[in-house]
């Protein structure tokens, strides 16, 4: 994106990247299976609100640098929190764009769309959750596995089209948990949410949000916001687009803008 002359900035959201508080059990290997399926998790009481705000606030302080017409993009569970910050916030985004990912609609939460019929039959991830996220507060995930076949199970859900030793790379950089609770909660959209530009880019083999739960997504938010119809875009790649196929993904999210 930097390459086309678009200046992006990547945050971190509570509990991920450089702020990653880790459930103590995944620390230590070889892994106890039994631990770390029943540890509750550190960002089990992390809210909707908490990741919003931090998308607020890197949205004002991009503002305050200068920046005119700005885009929040989130990727798979990255849609939740930039739809929040937008219900709160209108004012700060030109528009909001999708890449794989879950959104709320009016009176739906995210979550809603994974109890889709298509979406809960077929879609690869289950396998690769490994505690009950009732019981932990989170969905929970092993990047870091010593387990070939779960290794397989999590690349065919996520990225069957990457290659095997960046992939790798990629996954050393996952953590293991994100707040079950985001994907129950409702949004309160503001008046202003009407007015912003929405992309969708649906990944055409992507086996985690599957494409028709994208376009379930899509027809409630064209439903919703009818006089600023969702652009859709869709790319021949798996879940993780930006790995699989990155630079006509940055092709897609150019023309979004």
């Amino acid at each position: 994106m930097h390459e086309a002359g678009i200046a992006t900035f990547a945050i971190d959201l509570p509990g991920h990247g450089l702020n990653t508080i880790l459930p103590d059990s995944f620390t230590k290997r070889p892994l106890d299976a039994g631990a770390f399926a029943t540890e509750v998790s550190p960002l089990a009481g992390y809210g909707i609100n908490d990741y919003a705000d931090a998308v607020i606030k890197a949205a004002e302080e991009a503002k305050e640098a200068g920046v005119k017409k700005l885009y929040a993009v989130g990727h798979s569970m990255g849609g939740v929190p930039i739809s929040f910050a937008a219900a709160k916030r209108p004012d700060l985004f030109e528009g909001l764009v999708y890449i794989a990912a879950l959104a709320p609609a009016p009176d739906k939460p995210a979550g809603t769309y994974l109890a889709l019929p298509d979406q809960a039959e077929n879609s690869k991830l289950g396998p690769a959750i490994k505690a009950e996220p009732a019981t932990i507060g989170a969905l929970r995930i092993d990047p870091r596995s010593e387990d070939e076949s779960y290794l397989a199970a999590m690349k065919l859900a996520l990225a069957d089209d990457v290659d095997d030793a960046y992939l790798r790379t990629v996954m050393h950089y996952l953590t293991p948990d994100a707040p079950v609770s985001i994907y129950g909660e409702v949004a309160d959209f503001d008046s202003g949410y009407e007015k912003l530009k929405r992309s969708f880019n649906i990944c055409n083999q992507d086996k985690t949000v599957l494409p028709s739960t994208a376009e379930a997504m899509i027809a409630d938010m064209d439903a919703a916001w009818p006089r600023q119809k969702t652009k859709v875009r869709r790319i021949d790649s798996s879940h993780e687009a930006m790995f699989a196929a990155p630079e006509e993904l940055a092709r897609h999210i150019k023309k979004s803008l």
